[in-house]
């Protein structure tokens, strides 16, 4: 699986767990997802996506690569609504969980963000934008942006 791949999947698993293993057969790490199922997929072995992740922390050869791939995706995914908070977060090459460490903040709080079903403080947004690299104005057009289209004012 390619890094791109595994980037997708992290960057949108809202629900459900995630899991990675070892094929036996190959040396690929196979990722799957689980969504809403009554009982949890258990594949002996297996870990979560974000502990899976974590293995690469120390690694800066793969965490440029992941940067470098959170920011193709803003171009691919978010061509047609540059102005959105997702492709704003993505071009600075941030995933959720560390946009949210560096805001002080929750994974999910950012992606509720992005949802466009939570409208942050103001001292929020200063803290985001700070977080981001951006002028306050950036951001919170940024939010505005989300909350119009994909949220419950939509």
């Amino acid at each position: 699986m390619t890094i791109l791949a595994q980037r997708l999947l992290a960057e949108f698993s809202e629900t459900g767990k995630s899991r990675s293993h070892r094929d036996p057969a190959s040396s690929a790490t196979i990722i799957h997802r689980e969504f809403h199922s009554a009982t949890p997929l258990q594949v002996k072995g297996s870990t979560s996506l974000d502990e899976f992740l974590k293995e690469f922390d120390g690694d800066a050869e793969v965490q440029a690569a992941f940067t470098e791939s959170r920011r193709q995706l803003a171009e691919t995914l978010y061509a047609d609504e540059p102005q959105s908070f997702s492709a704003l977060r993505l071009k600075v090459g941030l995933s959720q969980a560390a946009l949210a460490q560096r805001v002080g903040t929750t994974q999910s709080y950012i992606a509720r963000v992005e949802k466009g079903t939570l409208d942050p403080s103001t001292e929020k947004v200063v803290q985001l934008a700070e977080a981001l690299g951006v002028a306050e104005s950036t951001a919170f057009a940024a939010i505005r942006y989300q909350i119009s289209s994909r949220g419950q004012n939509k």
